[in-house]
């Protein structure tokens, strides 16, 4: 069929780096195929800085200052990321306005996971924020069929059989699938790191202290939560040297963006010899621009 048919019924997904480091990269090539959108041509492959360039060309050149694709380019770094062409199987049904482009976003969900509505790809696979937001789709079928070149694929990759094509990119994603997937979120990754500041502080905490400390937080998971972090700071306050607390009491959310950069974050941590993990770093940094969509507020809504 000509170009422009083709891809008027097939678009470009990009599961993006995340998915695969976090191991969900299986499961969402299952919902794709659940929701109507079975990949019929796939690529595994690490995208370079130059890559990403072509991908967001316009945005960059019109919108984007340097800071967010160099978040981009942090997530993409993560691991391989892998690229998908996916036959829409259904129909339009009484929105024939809608096309497979519009459908599939309906059902990806909205690019701030913290505002996607249950029951979409984003937020039922766990997006932390837009920039950590687990995959990407092309708006429209021009977009789509540019998009696709530039991650090596092409309508002549598709395949006809689709018993063959599943096989194929199923296992695909166990080939990329990582021997320890990562499963925190937002909270966890900002506990993880608060437990192993506490940690670092704990022998030279008053007797006092720590057991104020055990009895806020009976269970280390809980210094993830909202507010957590300056509830502890105020119970180490005069222990913890200048400018941990700051670092402490930190939400890492936008709201904190005027008062926290990640070089005076990551300062802080070298006074503990804590270092951060590319998973936590590239969490709480791309959160301190784009907000997290966290488990602990969403529990009390």
């Amino acid at each position: 069929m000509p170009d422009s048919d083709f891809w008027s019924r097939h678009v470009f997904v990009l599961l993006s780096s995340d998915a695969p480091y976090r191991g969900v990269h299986a499961d969402m090539v299952k919902r794709l195929r659940k929701e109507g959108f079975p990949p019929v041509a796939a690529r595994a492959l690490h995208a370079d800085p130059e890559l990403i360039d072509d991908l967001y060309a316009d945005l960059i050149a019109g919108q984007w200052q340097t800071w967010r694709y160099r978040l981009v380019d942090a997530v993409l770094a993560l691991g391989p990321a892998m690229a998908l062409i996916c036959r829409y199987e259904g129909d339009t049904g009484q929105q024939p306005e809608r096309g497979a482009h519009d459908i599939l976003a309906l059902r990806k969900g909205y690019q701030h996971p913290e505002q996607a509505e249950h029951g979409t790809l984003r937020r039922d696979f766990g997006a932390v924020n837009s920039i950590v937001g687990l995959m990407h789709s092309s708006d429209g079928p021009a977009e789509s069929e540019r998009e696709a070149a530039i991650f090596g694929l092409t309508a002549a990759d598709a395949a006809a059989d689709p018993e063959a094509a599943a096989a194929e990119i199923d296992y695909l994603c166990q080939v990329v699938a990582p021997h320890t997937p990562e499963h925190r979120d937002f909270d966890q990754v900002l506990a993880a790191v608060r437990t192993r500041v506490l940690a670092s502080l704990w022998e030279d905490l008053p007797a006092d202290v720590r057991r104020r400390v055990r009895e806020r937080f009976p269970e280390p998971a809980g210094l993830g939560e909202v507010s957590a972090g300056a509830e502890l700071a105020a119970l180490l306050a005069g222990h913890a040297p200048e400018p941990l607390p700051a670092f402490i009491a930190c939400e890492f959310e936008p709201s904190a963006a005027g008062s926290m950069r990640m070089s005076v974050a990551e300062q802080a941590l070298r006074t503990t010899g804590v270092v951060l993990d590319p998973w936590e770093r590239v969490v709480l940094e791309s959160s301190l621009h784009f907000q997290p969509l966290r488990a602990s507020r969403q529990a009390v809504r």
